[in-house]
């Protein structure tokens, strides 16, 4: 009966919410002008590939940039993956207003449907607790940020939930192949390879990284579809946007930015920090080797992967929905519901603390506090559990 009441609760939410999402983004599109927003980038390269042209190359960008009037606010070349513009060559077909509108109505499905499917991990869980997970998380504040300036990043946490919920049912194959598609974003896709990759080696589970190898494998013949040359190409923009923002980013590296700048102190107190991270990482993995689980697995690897990431920004901290979800759960079942939303409630109130000390600071590097935060509660449960 309780397995047939939460799937009724899960019918229920998307028919009364998928009509207020599209409510929702047709009200922000009258806010915010697609041809501004960081959804620009993305569809202007979709555009490009339509017309045969050359994303990485500066003048080709900055010349459809002026006609289409996107992307005003974007470096001279596209800073993605290839094939990340041949997936958006399908949104391209619209206008960029019309398709700013669909991306932002699927944005807010996808993370309903990620929620949902971490959910579903815990059939025994209070219904209340769906409640407190979906408010809780539309209230974090990387998702409206992601919301309105159309991000990349919420497609990668659908696809990353996915790839939880195969490695749980022993799919360990597709888990990987799913999980490779977060080398759209490198940043912070190959940091979770690297993490990944160990949980899956003390578990000998080899599917999964010859998954990742291959999933990673088709990425490449994607982009080679279109450009031969693209991994060159992407590698040379890659490098100028890290110097660029080295320091900036809500992460170890941007913390150790700020304390020491760009010296060779800063450097060796950078890899201390991210070695200390991978090394709690490693202990935990092997020690407990065949009985930390995908969800528990991940509830780690997220926030571990955005603190070492060398470019990361406040807004791919909505991946740490996976983490944030495993412990309501958790939370929930050893102290209650009202703990668990007494947690939900600080995670919110230290998200926007960090944003209010980021205006007079001028810069947000205390948002890596999100991920230190849920890191250590999520080291404390996995530990606890097993």
């Amino acid at each position: 009966m309780m397995k047939q009441d939460l799937k009724n609760q899960t019918i229920f939410s998307f028919a009364l919410l998928c009509p207020i999402f599209l409510v929702f983004s047709l009200l922000l599109s009258r806010w915010y002008d697609g041809h501004q927003q960081d959804f620009a980038n993305y569809w202007q390269a979709g555009h490009m590939i339509l017309a045969g042209q050359n994303v990485y190359d500066s003048e080709e960008w900055v010349s459809v940039r002026l006609i289409e009037r996107t992307a005003y606010h974007s470096e001279p070349t596209f800073q993605y993956p290839l094939p990340v513009a041949v997936l958006f060559s399908l949104l391209a077909w619209l206008p960029v207003q019309s398709a700013y509108i669909l991306w932002m109505f699927l944005d807010q499905v996808a993370i309903l449907i990620s929620i949902t499917i971490l959910l579903n991990f815990s059939p025994a869980r209070s219904g209340y607790l769906g409640l407190l997970a979906i408010a809780g998380i539309f209230l974090f504040r990387p998702v409206f940020f992601v919301l309105y300036s159309g991000q990349l990043v919420v497609f990668l946490l659908l696809l990353l939930t996915i790839s939880i919920r195969l490695f749980r049912i022993h799919k360990w194959f597709w888990g990987g192949f799913a999980l490779s598609f977060l080398a759209l974003k490198p940043s912070i896709g190959f940091p979770i390879f690297l993490f990944s990759g160990l949980w899956l080696l003390f578990r000998k589970k080899w599917q999964g990284i010859w998954g990742m190898i291959a999933g990673g494998f088709v990425l490449l013949l994607i982009g080679m579809a279109v450009n031969y040359r693209w991994p060159i190409d992407y590698i040379n923009i890659g490098e100028y946007s890290l110097s660029k923002y080295y320091g900036m980013h809500p992460t170890l590296w941007g913390v150790v930015g700020k304390l020491f700048k760009t010296d060779i102190a800063g450097i060796a107190v950078g890899l201390v920090c991210v070695a200390f991270v991978f090394a709690v990482a490693t202990y935990l993995f092997w020690k407990n080797k065949s009985e930390i689980e995908a969800f528990s697995a991940f509830a780690i690897i997220l926030p571990a992967g955005l603190l070492v990431s060398p470019y990361s920004w406040h807004y791919d901290q909505i991946l740490l929905v996976v983490s944030i979800v495993f412990l309501l759960i958790n939370i929930s079942a050893k102290y209650g519901l009202g703990r668990a939303a007494l947690f939900m409630f600080g995670i919110l109130a230290l998200a926007f603390a960090t944003i209010a000390a980021a205006y007079p600071l001028g810069h947000d590097v205390l948002s890596f506090l999100n991920s230190l935060v849920i890191w250590i509660f999520s080291l404390y449960f996995v530990a606890k559990n097993n």
